[in-house]
């Protein structure tokens, strides 16, 4: 009995495929191109499962999926998409008609990755919040096992406002901390470029870094102030592959907390465990 999951993004379709009794552990998964067409994505999407499935026993349980965007959970649709070309589209209902009798989730990336994170972690009760610092900056709490859904669009912490008074993800997100980085060097290197400078003490690299590093930090004492969870992960491309970073940030948070009443506040950033697979496994494990 198999699990179809999927992580669809602008550039790329994560997709993997897990067994019932184990759907943390992705038994096979692939990559392709993401179609700039509605139907050729669509049907990217259902060839990629059909290639995985390809001389396997057993039949399919659930499709579950995350994507970016405005979704209507509710009513199954994929409202709007920046970077993907699906507009009202009825994703749930083609899924449903694609796989008959098969239970059909549709999730936000962010939520799907939160939900792997918290279930890895084999939380029930706790409050965590995953953040994730990439192309964007998101969020996703879980409280008592549940997703915190707001009016309807939450955790849009990118679009906070700064000490500064920008947006956190204008200078906060990984092509804004290269584009920053870029423009103070007058050099046109890679963020990953960059970090490897950074890990050097090269000096014009480190107060850019340690800026971006103390919004993010100050963001996160805010969050933990706020509703106080067991556990902030930080996920997403820049975190994932820069775990000086992250305990970096959680130094600089843990800094924060000189009251004695609030020390049982630190020591709660951790990085993510599932890493570029959080989407998936968690929506594998909806």
């Amino acid at each position: 009995m198999w699990i179809l999951s999927g992580d669809i993004g602008g550039t790329k379709l994560a997709l993997a495929i897990s067994k019932v009794e184990e759907p943390e552990k992705l038994v096979k998964q692939i990559e392709v191109k993401s179609p700039q067409q509605s139907d050729a994505l669509f049907k990217a999407m259902i060839d990629g499962f059909q290639s995985m499935l390809e001389n396997e026993l057993g039949d399919v349980t659930k499709v579950s999926v995350g994507l970016p965007g405005v979704l209507d959970i509710e009513k199954g649709l994929v409202i709007y998409q920046q970077n993907l070309p699906w507009r009202q589209f009825p994703l749930v209902d083609k899924l449903q008609a694609h796989y008959p009798n098969v239970e059909i989730k549709m999730e936000t990336d962010m939520t799907t990755a939160a939900n792997g994170e918290y279930k890895i972690r084999h939380f029930q009760k706790e409050t965590m919040i995953y953040m994730t610092i990439s192309t964007g900056i998101a969020c996703c709490t879980i409280h008592d096992g549940k997703i915190l859904r707001g009016a309807g669009i939450p955790g849009e912490v990118g679009f906070s406002l700064t000490r500064e008074g920008e947006y956190l993800e204008w200078m906060g997100s990984g092509p804004a901390l290269q584009k920053m980085m870029q423009e103070k060097t007058g050099d046109d290197a890679t963020l990953e470029q960059f970090f490897e400078r950074y890990y050097k003490n090269d000096p014009l690299i480190m107060p850019v870094i340690q800026t971006w590093q103390e919004e993010v930090a100050h963001k996160i004492h805010t969050f933990l102030m706020l509703l106080d969870p067991h556990v902030i992960v930080l996920g997403g491309g820049v975190m994932n592959h820069h775990p000086q970073m992250v305990k970096e940030i959680a130094e600089k948070v843990d800094a924060y907390f000189t009251l004695p009443f609030f020390e049982h506040k630190k020591g709660r950033i951790q990085a993510s465990i599932n890493k570029g697979n959080a989407g998936l496994i968690g929506a594998a494990l909806f």
